[in-house]
């Protein structure tokens, strides 16, 4: 299971049944890593500074040398789909589509930062005005 190597110059590009099958492969490969709550193999940053650090020009990722046991069966679960992507697609649309997905992923940890700080402060704002609004006790001498 050879990754497919990239096309000779002026070569045609990939027929219609060759795309499918690389598409396919990549949204089997991505469910799984979906379902493992991962990135890319071997990517899965857990703190949002982590999550800002990914350049996803220059993905860097783990080997499975570097990781405890259990990280290695966690991080390392969809082997065998990512080896099914690499061989059915293009390595340069292996490379564009993982450095989308970590963009997508980016994006999405960002937004959903930005709506829990706009709750936050609404919240706070709410629980200010609520405070101010409630009558206050008599408290002057008589």
């Amino acid at each position: 299971m050879a990754p497919q190597k990239p096309p000779p110059p002026g070569s045609a590009p990939p027929t219609r049944s060759a795309r499918a099958a690389c598409w396919a492969a990549r949204d089997a490969y991505f469910d799984c890593l979906d379902s493992n709550n991962l990135w890319l193999e071997g990517l899965a940053p857990a703190t949002y500074d982590e999550v800002v650090a990914v350049d996803p020009t220059k993905i860097k990722i783990k080997s499975e040398k570097e990781l405890s046991g259990a990280d290695r069966n966690r991080l390392y679960s969809c082997r065998k789909m990512r080896e099914m992507f690499e061989k059915d697609c293009l390595p340069s649309w292996v490379s564009h589509f993982s450095s989308l997905r970590v963009k997508e992923k980016q994006t999405e940890a960002m937004r959903m930062k930005v709506e829990k700080e706009e709750q936050d402060v609404q919240k706070a704002d709410s629980d200010f005005w609520e405070r101010v609004s409630k009558p206050q006790p008599n408290t002057t001498p008589a």
